[in-house]
């Protein structure tokens, strides 16, 4: 958009199409992404969302506090079809993730109380001991699921044992994670909606149980933190605390989750860089910087202008929106160079998988822990680990993308 705004038409002759269910943008959609970056023109999507792949243009609209993260902003059509895919309506619940200043401020401050990066870094003896405990199960058999074997058992029982979820209670929330996590997706499919309700419910239900237990008799564990804590005078309320622990536990096993099983599917790509990182431990924090760049497990996030107002040249009108690719940012010659290329030895943190600004993803910290974890461990363990198939199959959503399964031989 330094272009300026003329790049701003809606001739179909000139629109680079953008369909992130096309099988060929679910197994790769960095092609796409590249031809959006250099398309001579920028149009809207069918539902009236602007696609932005430049990581200039994706940082200043992740920092600008006019575009909002609260999708009430939407004006006309694009408001009605969200609030009948979304699984509350018009009126969700009160989730950082779409709250703006002031509220947002409150819920973020009442959250890093009770999530700090030093607590975070005190749990990584913990993390080793799973991940350790995780491989020795299947290092007998000669052949494991990534997927089902790592990258999904891991985050959920640390998410679960941060929050005080019993062990034996952790395997029935799997499905409800997977429906609620499709909302995410700015134009969510009408099923998803269906599905999401019963899931949030569900979630309710149980967390309420959990919530009484916490405030009779306090624990050592984040759910009791989060009761207990206070900011100005106030704490979060039931409906905040209910919103927080699901948000916690989607977001903070999803997002790990795929960052595992991408990260692993690069690395297997690229033997090379696995056999850097076996043979320099000390390579771990930054190849899981390089590798949520190469491939961010989230892969894109929505704003809608609050007021008519231009960014980086784009001419933006009260309620309309944009998707920020995420993805497409971190592989933008202008901010990196040779993009396309996975280079542990130069990962740093400059790049935008965990989002910027206000939204800055709260539980990065924990997701890199886990990844530095069980990248070194797999690395170390299974030097000659192999893919079983070329073509590992993907999970149907656009916003989170990650692996439905991914098979491989040990030795």
């Amino acid at each position: 958009m330094t272009e300026t705004a003329a790049r701003q038409v809606k001739d179909p002759a000139a629109a680079v199409a953008f369909d992130p269910s096309d099988p060929s943008f679910v197994r790769d959609p960095y092609p796409r992404y590249a031809e959006l970056r250099e398309a001579p023109v920028l149009h809207p999507s069918d539902e009236g969302l602007w696609v932005l792949t430049r990581y200039d243009d994706v940082s200043a609209v992740l920092r600008d506090a006019r575009l909002s993260s609260d999708p009430r902003h939407a004006e006309g059509p694009r408001r009605e079809r969200r609030a009948q895919r979304m699984p509350l309506g018009d009126t969700p619940p009160p989730v950082m993730l779409f709250l703006d200043p002031p509220d947002h401020t409150r819920l973020r401050r009442l959250a890093n109380k009770a999530f700090t990066p030093r607590a975070v870094e005190a749990l990584r003896p913990r993390i080793v001991q799973l991940v350790e405990s995780l491989l020795d199960r299947v290092a007998e058999r000669g052949s494991m699921d990534v997927m089902a074997d790592l990258a999904f058992p891991l985050p959920v029982i640390v998410i679960c044992e941060l929050l005080g979820v019993p062990t034996e209670d952790q395997e029935q929330f799997k499905g409800w994670s997977t429906d609620v996590a499709r909302v995410l997706d700015p134009v969510p499919d009408p099923a998803v909606a269906e599905r999401a309700m019963p899931a949030v419910f569900n979630f309710i239900q149980y967390f309420s149980g959990l919530i009484e237990e916490r405030r009779a008799a306090p624990r050592e564990d984040l759910l009791s933190a989060l009761i207990q804590a206070e900011e100005d005078g106030t704490q979060l309320t039931t409906p905040e605390l209910f919103a927080m622990c699901i948000l916690l536990f989607v977001a903070g096993h999803e997002t790990t989750t795929n960052l595992i099983g991408n990260g692993i599917l690069a690395l297997l790509r690229h033997r090379a860089q696995l056999d850097a990182l076996r043979d320099d431990p000390a390579l771990a924090v930054a190849a899981t910087e390089e590798l949520l760049r190469y491939d961010a497990p989230v892969q894109a996030t929505a704003r809608t202008a609050t007021v008519d107002i231009e960014v980086n040249g784009l001419t933006l009108r009260k309620g309309e929106g944009v998707v920020c690719s995420l993805a497409g940012a971190n592989r933008d010659p202008r901010a990196f160079s040779d993009p396309d290329h996975l280079h542990l030895a130069r990962g740093r943190a400059n790049h935008v998988a965990f989002g910027s600004g206000i939204h800055f993803c709260l539980g990065a910290p924990l997701a890199r822990v886990e990844g530095q974890v069980a990248f070194t461990a797999v690395a170390r363990r299974f030097p000659r680990m192999e893919l079983q198939t070329d073509d590992p199959p993907y999970r149907d959503h656009f916003v989170l993308r990650g692996l439905d399964a991914l098979p491989v031989s040990l030795a």
